[in-house]
């Protein structure tokens, strides 16, 4: 009762109730963690694969996935074997709640938060073991997506498998943590729901199930630029992948909460993000603060269609869903930076108050990422070229946006220091 009572006491502090209609459930027991990392699995299609390179550069790609009894499966071209780490995010799951940065079962939580329930599954990938192994992937495989089985023989797909040495999930409050590989691999599946504190600024978030985070067209295909600026500014989480140091340098992957722009007129194409001092992401980047991040037109709202069905129906790993790798280093925001971040996340993120407060009570720091490389994909053939200096260039000529006074025109070309910014960096090329 003493050790209750000091946790009550702890949570009163923060601003948190602890009456007996909120107390949180901590759902700590090693099997509840194993039967939700389990859930997540069943219930989700895709992930961010993340890898390395030769140099222990992190590289990351978007794959779609098979699952029966917990095993992984991946449809990939060539064979390859290599310490892997794939990451979902229980935001990924329902396209109805895309719109306003929602997840979880009452939609009330942000993607960032605790309850919404994020896990990380790391092993070695390889090409599947023997026979039947093989046909019991592509069975999961081709069963979860259909698609699979019609693409083109001639390109080397090969069933793969992850060997699952290491999970780390957070689904609730109290940090995140390892769930033994043991008890997932024997637990069934079941969503421990986590109902906890209710938001903060609930009461003050109004009308967002009909917020676009852009009202913006999709671009033509033809310019790269726009879409890929479009995909980032759109998004609103990302994978984080680094050289994780619990694993020893193996590559690791984590969703964050991100903004770029209030609206893609206005974005620059540098994502802001914030870190936790006790998150493993934030560990990482003091040790190696080389990333990529990954964004996926299947968690946007833009790309839902009239079905409700995510990237139009097409699978996250298809092509036509472009998918966008921006890998560079983490770098923390100035105090003007910070500043507009809050304010962003204040507007985009509305149910994640601690971003637009000035983050978590443990401490942290806000970030952006200094880019070295892009890696896009939007259509079949392959890559789509895309300098990093075309990307960060890319500027709409005069765009229409909202203000207090009005509908005003606002001309980007008129920020300069953004402008020289660009400037230096092709200069630098």
């Amino acid at each position: 009762m003493r050790i209750r009572a000091k946790l009550v006491f702890a949570l009163q502090v923060i601003g948190v109730s602890a009456s007996k209609h909120n107390f949180l459930n901590f759902q700590s027991s090693s099997i509840s963690n194993a039967e939700e990392a389990r859930w997540l699995v069943q219930s989700g299609h895709w992930g961010t694969l993340s890898t390395t390179t030769s140099d222990k550069r992190v590289n990351a790609e978007i794959v779609s996935f098979g699952e029966t009894e917990g095993r992984l499966f991946f449809y990939l071209m060539g064979a390859t074997s290599s310490d892997s780490s794939l990451t979902l995010s229980e935001a990924s799951l329902y396209p109805e709640q895309f719109e306003g940065a929602r997840c979880g079962n009452d939609a009330d939580t942000d993607p960032e938060d605790p309850r919404c329930a994020k896990l990380t599954i790391s092993g070695k990938v390889s090409p599947c073991a023997d026979d039947e192994s093989c046909e019991i992937g592509k069975k999961a495989l081709f069963t979860d997506h259909p698609a699979m089985a019609n693409w083109p023989g001639g390109h080397g797909f090969i069933v793969h498998e992850i060997d699952i040495t290491d999970l780390w999930m957070i689904a609730n409050y109290g940090g995140g943590g390892a769930v033994d590989v043991s008890a997932y691999h024997t637990s069934t599946p079941v969503h421990h729901a986590a109902k906890g504190f209710p938001n903060k600024d609930s009461s003050k978030v109004v009308g967002l199930e009909t917020l676009k985070s852009n009202d913006s067209a999709m671009p033509d295909a033809q310019d790269a630029a726009a879409r890929a600026r479009w995909l980032v500014s759109n998004s609103l989480w990302t994978t984080i992948s680094t050289s994780s140091v619990h694993l020893g340098g193996k590559p690791w992957g984590n969703i964050r909460s991100v903004v770029d722009g209030k609206s893609l007129e206005v974005s620059k194409g540098l994502p802001y993000f914030y870190l936790p001092s006790p998150d493993p992401t934030m560990i990482d980047i003091k040790a190696d603060n080389r990333i990529t991040l990954t964004f996926s037109e299947a968690a946007l709202a833009e790309r839902v269609d009239g079905d409700g069905k995510a990237c139009g129906g097409q699978m996250a790993e298809d092509p036509t869903c472009a998918r966008i790798h921006i890998s560079g280093t983490a770098r923390p925001l100035d105090d003007t930076e910070i500043s507009v971040a809050k304010e962003t996340f204040g507007e985009r993120h509305p149910r994640a108050s601690w971003l637009s407060g000035g983050g978590a009570h443990t401490g942290g720091g806000y970030f952006t990422i200094d880019i070295e490389s892009i890696v896009f994909l939007d259509f079949y053939g392959g890559f789509t070229p895309l300098s990093v200096a075309d990307y960060l260039a890319w500027l709409p000529a005069s765009s229409l946006i909202s203000s207090s006074e009005g509908v005003v025109f606002y001309d980007l070309n008129k920020d300069l220091d953004f402008k020289n910014t660009v400037e230096e960096f092709i200069l630098e090329k």
